[in-house]
């Protein structure tokens, strides 16, 4: 079972994400990825979509957790995860520097979160 990043305060469930072109894997970026069960759609930053060649496919309106909306452009995209590849993930993309996992990921997955002892699982459904 991985760990709790204890680099956020308090620790959070993250792990390593491998985001990829959808059709081309090229190129590809690994970053953190943090699970969040209140969002929605997976959020990837603004700085990936010119390196992997990525094309806005519409926009969609979002909330963030402060309630404030954005218009926000919808990506699709290639993605691996605790080693399970999910081929087409629809994201957007925001001014942030790791991913945050959306409920459109998390939702393909069994996840144990174990606060008490800062660890979790998951396993591909």
């Amino acid at each position: 079972m991985p760990e709790f990043d204890h680099s956020y305060s308090p620790p959070a469930a993250v792990a390593d994400v491998l985001i990829a072109h959808p059709v081309s894997l090229a190129t590809s970026r690994v970053l953190r990825g943090k699970l969040d069960t209140g969002a929605d759609l997976t959020v990837i930053p603004e700085s990936l979509i010119i390196p992997l060649a990525l094309s806005m496919r519409s926009h969609v309106w979002t909330r963030g957790y402060d309630g404030t909306f954005s218009h926000r452009p919808v990506y699709y995209v290639r993605l691996s995860l605790q080693g399970h590849e999910l081929p087409i993930v629809r994201c957007i993309a925001a001014d942030r520097l790791n991913v945050l996992i959306g409920r459109n990921v998390l939702n393909r997955f069994i996840i144990v979160l174990d606060g008490k002892n800062l660890r979790f699982d998951m396993q591909a459904v």
